[in-house]
């Protein structure tokens, strides 16, 4: 046999394996059919992320929702059409947050039992309490009747673990749903324990800006500030008139309530 270029005199030439491991034609197009279908439910895993990502869930609790519903052996479905699009042209505060918590049957849990529900908390104190208590009914310990919220996810980052209040799980879930991250910054100014402060959220809303130079600049422009320094700065020497956008907003916010938000915008609000 005539010796191949690089092979050690002797030694004997190895067969071509190819990817598939097997000849088997009919094998080659099952594992070729596998690899289609694992590389099209990444791609799917990839969009549904990204989706819940754009309304307003937080990175990881996107993917242990998705990580969740396959292990149930099931496939989490979205209406993906346009849903980034919007999401990425609409501002910050039009976007609809969907805020749920999971109400945990603390009578099963103390057996070890885990045993719960994830609610929809955008509806009213009445419809959640109406949930929980069918919970509680479907629960494997009899008279199960102790519930706490165990976990939240799309609430802009607030925490609602521990609450057991139907009516304030309503109020910050309608509010989040309503008015997005700029919702979740004022309950951080206001706290949870008056219903009539958190009421006012339209009442000292301002604005939600992508930093402070932009809010000051946005407060310049509606001022008519530049058009100002037009008519009282000689023209020769109006080149060299700016304003400190930047030192504006520092001092500003010594008067304002700023927050950044967990969208990562800094959101405005009346003292």
């Amino acid at each position: 046999m005539e010796k191949q270029p690089h092979q050690r005199k002797g030694a004997e030439q190895r067969p071509e394996v190819n990817s598939y491991g097997t000849d088997d034609p009919d094998r080659q197009a099952e594992i070729e059919r596998a690899r289609a279908d694992a590389s099209a439910e990444r791609k799917r895993n990839r969009a549904v992320l990204e989706s819940l990502v754009s309304r307003g869930m937080a990175p990881d609790e996107a993917e242990a929702v998705i990580e969740y519903v396959h292990s149930l052996g099931g496939q989490l479905v979205l209406d993906l059409s346009e849903a980034g699009d919007r999401s990425q042209s609409r501002p910050e505060r039009e976007r609809r947050y969907r805020p749920q918590v999971y109400a945990v049957d603390l009578d099963s849990q103390e057996r070890g039992i885990q045993h719960g529900l994830w609610i929809d908390a955008d509806q009213a104190p009445e419809a959640i309490a109406a949930d929980i208590v069918a919970m509680l009914a479907s629960s494997p310990t009899v008279d199960a009747s102790k519930w706490a919220v165990g976990a939240s996810q799309s609430f802009a980052g607030l925490d609602l673990a521990g609450c057991t209040e139907p009516k304030l799980i309503s109020k910050l879930g309608c509010g989040v749903h309503e008015h997005g991250a700029a919702y979740a910054a004022w309950v951080a100014i206001v706290g949870t324990k008056g219903f009539d402060e958190l009421d006012k959220f339209n009442d000292f809303y301002v604005g939600s800006y992508e930093s402070p130079e932009a809010w000051a600049r946005e407060v310049g422009s509606d001022l008519e500030w530049e058009s100002h320094l037009d008519q009282v700065v000689q023209p020769d020497l109006r080149n060299y008139v700016a304003i400190d956008y930047a030192k504006f907003a520092r001092e500003a916010m010594r008067q304002w309530d700023a927050v950044q938000g967990h969208d990562g915008r800094l959101h405005v609000f009346l003292r």
